[in-house]
């Protein structure tokens, strides 16, 4: 969520705060269960209670993006809007993992398992220190993020034209490229957050700042369940 040397943490680290109110990696853990759990159960609610809907899933969706704006520009919000992010993560992925339920059953405890398992992986692979997470790692991570924001985005506005990149989505070299390669750009942001985590607590930022580092964890977790959930769709 922050790169190297990011002017928020310039400007939070800056707050006097006293030594045993500063950031930890038990606190970033905890909180990161926390919002996991919530989404877990925002999702098992939603599902059961038959609220699972494509304009559930296209309302909590417009909703999700103006609240992760609101906590990157105000990155102290986290421990309110975060939560509420989770809330609002758990109605959306119920609503998208049942529509994918409903064609390829077990298709959604297959992506569960895959995207906790590639997160511990790559917890584990960052903690030995087989990947080295520089300014121009998070560099290259970003932009690859950025262009396939954009492929998203300029899909979406010409969607209202009749206009779809068809091959993306379909279960052909292209579209399981594609999707190899988002789902790589989204295990990649893993280290990008770790690192992140581990900058914050070296920095001795304020232990309110933990929901921060939680929060952009559970947004990349989200982001790889429904890039993985996409992946499967086209394999099978």
């Amino acid at each position: 969520m922050i790169c190297l040397a990011n002017p928020v943490i310039s400007k939070i680290k800056d707050i006097s705060v006293d030594n045993s109110e500063v950031a930890s990696y038990v606190g970033v853990a905890v909180k990161t269960l926390l919002l996991i759990a919530v989404v877990f159960i925002s999702a098992v609610v939603t599902w059961k209670m038959r609220y699972a809907t494509p304009m559930t899933a296209i309302v909590t969706a417009i909703m999700g993006f103006l609240t992760v704006l609101a906590i990157v520009i105000k990155p102290l919000w986290a421990d309110v809007l975060a939560p509420a992010y989770a809330i609002l993560e758990g109605m959306f992925l119920a609503s998208v993992s049942m529509l994918f339920a409903m064609k390829y059953p077990g298709i959604v405890f297959n992506a569960l398992m895959l995207t906790f398992g590639i997160a511990i992986s790559a917890a584990f692979i960052y903690a030995k220190g087989y990947v080295k997470v520089d300014s121009k790692f998070i560099k290259v991570v970003f932009l690859a993020t950025i262009g396939i924001a954009v492929t998203y985005l300029l899909e979406f506005i010409l969607s209202f034209f009749g206009i779809r990149f068809m091959p993306l989505h379909q279960n052909g070299i292209i579209g399981i490229g594609f999707s190899l390669f988002v789902v790589g750009v989204a295990t990649l942001n893993l280290f990008v957050d770790y690192e992140h985590i581990n900058q914050s607590v070296k920095e001795g930022l304020p232990k309110t700042y933990e929901w921060y580092c939680a929060f952009g964890l559970v947004v990349t977790l989200v982001w790889l369940y429904v890039e993985i959930l996409s992946l499967l769709r086209k394999l099978r």
